[in-house]
Formats: C-alpha cells, sequence, structure tokens
C-alpha cells in the first residue's frame, strides 16, 4: 500500500503567521521533514493525551486506576464490617470484650506471619488449569 493511500483524508486548519513561525521552528528544532510530519505527530500525541478517548491507553489506564480504587475502597468497608460483625460474634459467644480493631490487628499480625505459607497452600490446592492460566 502506498504511503498516500493510507493517508486519504486531510485536514486543513489556518493558523496565525506567529503560531506558523513557531510551527516551524518546533519543526525545524525537531528535525521533521515537512509541515504535514509535524502536524501528524503533533495531532497523535494530542489525542494520546486525551483521557475522555474512549479508545485511547491513557482513558484505559485512568480507568482502570479509578476502578481499582473502588475495589480498594469496597474491601476496606467490607473488611471493617465483617470485624465488627465477627467481633460481636465471638464478643457474645465467649461473654469476653473483643473490639473490631483489636481482632482486625491480630489478623493483619497472622497474615503477614503466614502469608507466604497460606499462598504456597493456596497454589497447591489450585487444579492444573488454573495453574497454567496463571504462569501464562
Amino acid at each position: 500500500m502506498t504511503r498516500q493511500r493510507r493517508r486519504s483524508v486531510r485536514v486543513y486548519a489556518r493558523i496565525t503567521p506567529e503560531l506558523y513561525t513557531l510551527f516551524q521552528q518546533v519543526r525545524i528544532a525537531k528535525r521533521y521533514e515537512s509541515d504535514a510530519d509535524l502536524m501528524r505527530a503533533a495531532l497523535r500525541a494530542y489525542l494520546q493525551k486525551q483521557s475522555d478517548q474512549v479508545a485511547s491507553k491513557r482513558y484505559f489506564n485512568v480507568s482502570m486506576q479509578r476502578r481499582l480504587s473502588q475495589v480498594d475502597w469496597h474491601l476496606t468497608v467490607i473488611t471493617t464490617l465483617l470485624a465488627h460483625a465477627l467481633a460481636m460474634l465471638i464478643s457474645s459467644v465467649s461473654g469476653q470484650k473483643l473490639s473490631p480493631e483489636k481482632l482486625l490487628d491480630q489478623s493483619i499480625r497472622l497474615a503477614a506471619e503466614k502469608h507466604s505459607g497460606l499462598t504456597k497452600q493456596l497454589e497447591a490446592s489450585q487444579p492444573d488449569e488454573e495453574k497454567s492460566e496463571l504462569i501464562e
């Protein structure tokens, strides 16, 4: 496919002489062969920076970060709710007062201590198909 066929859509813009002078300075400094090459590069860079453009990588990254923040918030709420519920349940069954904060602190400490062992147990319990999917 020839170069001309790939770029079949033409876009025209009228700019001020001052802007054109700046445009030429950038073209020379960045060593673009033609105005069209610089214009395409500038347009491409501008469009890639548009985070609200649905198909762009930047949009994907921003939206993924937003979703991960929401998941993080939901996990925090669920963990807190679970700690409160378990503390109430343990207190009512055992008759001992147990604060949700103390329960969370103990859980975090134990998880940190037993993390590698628990990870190995979880990996060992997975079916072989799931293991190969995680490796790929």
